[in-house]
């Protein structure tokens, strides 16, 4: 993979939605990411994956939800997180997962990347839809992954890993929103 600061919008939104897929399951992202961001799974990936993220299952684990990281109010947190998705015109499935769930955030930068892909050309356009990245990542994502990688230290080889360079590639992404 690319450094952040050489990848196009399309690039960086592929990109987003294989750190969303690799957070939703233990075998996710594979088909995306190349195996020095993100390694294959195990074939324990699964026993991994709830070790990992799964509080219920290990006194270890470290929630992907925002919420379990914030010592903001989880209604006041769901409502900005609804507010940002609706803004955008995303709409949240009866099942789909929690609005401040990681692979939810990710998917959301994935779709601002995509939409900053298509309207290139439009430099209101592209403002606008750079600043929002930059308000999202700054307010939301970016703590959330610096929280998740404090506790990355126990997990399996796969999702260490992935906190790792989940983290980098925001940190980078939001050098170079700060910078252009």
């Amino acid at each position: 993979m690319s450094t952040e600061a050489s990848l196009t919008a399309l690039e960086r939104s592929v990109f987003y939605r294989g750190l969303a897929e690799a957070f939703r399951s233990p075998s996710g992202g594979t088909n995306v990411l190349d195996e020095s961001w993100i390694p294959a799974p195990s074939p324990n990936a699964k026993t991994e994956f709830l070790e990992a993220f799964e509080p219920s299952v290990s006194k270890t684990a470290c929630s992907l939800y925002e919420s379990a990281h914030s010592s903001r109010d989880q209604t006041a947190l769901f409502e900005e997180l609804i507010r940002w998705y609706d803004h955008f015109g995303l709409q949240r499935k009866a099942k789909a997962e929690l609005p401040d769930h990681i692979s939810v955030e990710l998917e959301f930068m994935h779709f601002l990347c995509y939409r900053e892909h298509l309207s290139e050309g439009d430099e209101a356009a592209l403002g606008a839809l750079r600043r929002a990245q930059k308000d999202f990542l700054n307010n939301h994502l970016h703590p959330l992954s610096i929280s998740i990688l404090g506790y990355s230290q126990s997990f399996a080889n796969r999702f260490k890993v992935l906190c790792g360079n989940c983290e980098q590639f925001l940190r980078e992404h939001t050098l170079v929103l700060d910078n252009g």
